[in-house]
């Protein structure tokens, strides 16, 4: 899909292909980084520093957790607006070729 564009940047074109592509990566780096708070829960053996360790790796995989939520959510929306846009297209073309057809009647 493409639309003029009217700032600087000229011309918008969308790619559904590529969105759904960037969702598939978000998704392998969503679960990247969820299969890696397990291991970061685990409790430490760091001598008597292990409580500190543990509080610390603890709300480390919190982090990690709550940036794997939101990266596996951008995936979901690039692949939303990828249907979207791909809904757009056709709904466009297929009202262009009526009027076309109007036109030539």
């Amino acid at each position: 899909m493409t639309s003029p564009g009217t700032g600087p940047g000229g011309d918008l074109t969308v790619d559904p292909a590529k969105l759904t592509a960037a969702a598939a990566i978000l998704d392998t780096a969503a679960g990247s980084l969820s299969d890696s708070v397990p291991s970061l829960r685990r409790r430490p053996d760091a001598g008597a520093s292990s409580d500190e360790v543990a509080t610390a790796l603890g709300a480390l995989a919190g982090a990690v957790t709550a940036i794997a939520e939101q990266v596996a959510a951008s995936a979901e929306s690039s692949r939303t607006s990828a249907a979207d846009y791909t809904v757009t297209d056709q709904a466009v073309q297929g009202s262009m070729q009526q009027r076309g057809r109007s036109l030539v009647e």
